[in-house]
């Protein structure tokens, strides 16, 4: 089973680093991350599992609401980084934009970054903890599945020890609700908020003549990521825990649940 569970995940892996290899074009990248999905499931089902659902994609009654809650705290940290730099002036601005220019690249962008979020999410977060062993305790397979984020970003190792520090945090961040709740919703939401934002900013060059020009440190973004883990580290202690503890009664469903 050891074996078939690490042939499962260098499968994936291959798979979602496919999005490296298909270009800039925004149809392929797309195919690209939802062609992990199909592999995903194939995988699940080669190990004997129902579905998705295995790694932490299952229908809950809180799903929906727990998405959409962690992908507006996304965008709000984000923005908040965002705001603070325009304020510190690391960050200013050339040009013009139309929104009606960027109506149609923006619901691509929030597209694509779902997709990218929740199979990233489901490679290094729900197929880790569902297939290492039973008996490490939550924290260590929060460290584990963080230290693998980190090296699922190994592309960016020229990028400097600032960019590690940072992708172990957003590690940290995404990994506790999932090893709260079991359920990948608010992890895959929090994660696409901040992704979309980034995304957004980085491109809003190329769907308009606005430019922005970024003079922002990476501490900067460090301690809006900090902020973030605590925030999100207290709301998965406090509703996220309670609400999953009563869905369970309703359900007797038993998943990962973090004791700190």
């Amino acid at each position: 089973m050891k074996i078939k569970a690490l042939l499962g995940f260098i499968i994936l892996f291959a798979t979602y680093h496919t999005s490296e290899i298909v270009g800039n074009n925004a149809i392929y990248i797309l195919c690209s991350f939802i062609f992990f999905f199909i592999v995903a499931h194939i995988v699940s089902k080669l190990m004997g599992e129902k579905g998705l659902s295995a790694f932490g994609m299952y229908r809950h009654k809180s799903a929906f609401k727990n998405l959409s809650t962690g992908f507006l705290l996304g965008i709000l940290f984000y923005s908040g980084s965002f705001i603070v730099s325009v304020m510190k002036g690391e960050i200013y601005f050339g040009g013009f934009f139309s929104i009606q220019q960027m109506i149609l690249p923006l619901l691509g962008i929030i597209l694509i970054t779902f997709f990218s979020s929740a199979s990233e999410d489901m490679l290094t977060r729900g197929y880790v903890f569902k297939y290492l062993p039973k008996k490490f305790s939550p924290q260590l397979l929060v460290g584990i599945s963080s230290v693998i984020y980190v090296l699922n970003h190994i592309w960016r190792i020229d990028d400097g020890y600032t960019q590690w520090i940072m992708l172990l945090l957003m590690g940290l961040t995404y990994a506790i609700p999932f090893a709260v709740t079991g359920s990948l919703w608010f992890t895959i939401g929090c994660h696409w908020g901040w992704n979309t934002v980034s995304l957004f900013k980085s491109q809003i060059g190329n769907m308009s003549d606005l430019r922005i020009i970024d003079h922002t440190t990476d501490w900067t973004y460090i301690f809006t990521m900090v902020i973030f883990l605590l925030f999100v580290t207290i709301y998965s202690m406090s509703v996220l825990k309670k609400q999953t503890e009563y869905e369970r009664k309703l359900t007797s469903k038993k998943d990962w649940k973090l004791n700190l």
